[in-house]
């Protein structure tokens, strides 16, 4: 099959259909490796594609890191076109997926291509499968016009802004708006959200308990810019600090900056609540 993948939306993709049988994909593609999954379910691989099968019956079809799509006869650049591809089928975007209903249609991993994207196509029987929890998401034009500019102004301990220490995700939701990736760590019973410019970590309380912010945003200590001017500001030269690996942290305010405080536009300001302290100070133990 070509790398430059014809979307037959609800239909299939170039020249396999959903409907077909395993007999008419090995007509097409040659010899498939095979999984079961039970005697009525297995999956059809072939380089990389993955074929799902019910009753011998094509039910969805999901290709691994595809670049370039035709959608309704319109070519899109999944890599260098996102946000524009993205902009205009205004999809629903739920743990770090994208739905396009309308298409039957789903992406998986456009925000990080670099981890890998799975684009798949499901037929209409499995759309309860694939949109069960699209009443729980974001449309992505709603998720652009969450507020932007936010000022961030660091209350030790307490607050950054509007967001507060113990908020649930829910809670810093509907200030940020939808992550684009959600990652756990169960061992240590850590959530992180990532969005553009920002991120925030909840303990297994699901309490806020520190949030890094890139230094493009807004971040203010005593009304003076923390991350334009990093340790050179003034409130921070005569303050004691610690160093840990390539941070220096200020425990008096709760924060660790990027590059031992020389700030620049890609480095992070980290503000963190008490519980976080052992953490920052623990040379030995790698932070979360």
């Amino acid at each position: 099959m070509r790398r430059e993948l014809k979307i037959l939306p609800k239909i299939g993709i170039n020249e396999v259909k959903l409907s077909m049988t395993s007999s008419d994909l090995n007509n097409i593609i040659g010899e498939l490796n095979k999984k079961n999954i039970n005697e009525k379910e297995f999956y059809l691989y072939h380089d990389d594609y993955v074929f799902h099968l019910v009753d011998n019956v094509l039910v969805s079809i999901s290709v691994n890191n595809p670049k370039i799509i035709f959608l309704n006869e319109k070519k899109y650049d999944l890599i260098d076109e996102t946000k524009q591809f993205l902009f205009k089928e205004n999809p629903y975007f739920v743990d770090g997926c994208y739905l396009f209903p309308q298409h039957n249609m789903s992406i998986y991993g456009l925000d990080f291509p670099d981890e890998g994207i799975q684009l798949t196509i499901y037929s209409d029987n499995q759309k309860h499968i694939y949109e069960k929890n699209i009443k729980f998401a974001f449309q992505f034009r709603s998720i652009e016009n969450q507020p932007i500019n936010l000022k961030y102004e660091i209350n030790p301990y307490q607050s950054v802004g509007l967001l507060k220490f113990g908020m649930q995700s829910s809670e810093v939701g509907k200030i940020w708006g939808t992550p684009l990736k959600i990652s756990t760590n169960s061992k240590k019973g850590i959530t992180t959200e990532n969005r553009t410019n920002s991120q925030a970590m909840y303990n297994e309380k699901g309490q806020l308990i520190q949030l890094a912010l890139n230094c493009k945003e807004d971040v203010f200590i005593d009304n003076k810019m923390l991350s334009k001017f990093g340790s050179n500001l003034d409130i921070l030269k005569n303050e004691e600090y610690f160093i840990n690996r390539n941070y220096k942290i200020y425990f008096k305010f709760g924060i660790a900056l990027d590059n031992l405080g020389n700030l620049s536009s890609n480095d992070f300001v980290y503000v963190f609540a008490e519980e976080m302290i052992p953490h920052w100070k623990n040379i030995y133990r790698p932070l979360i």
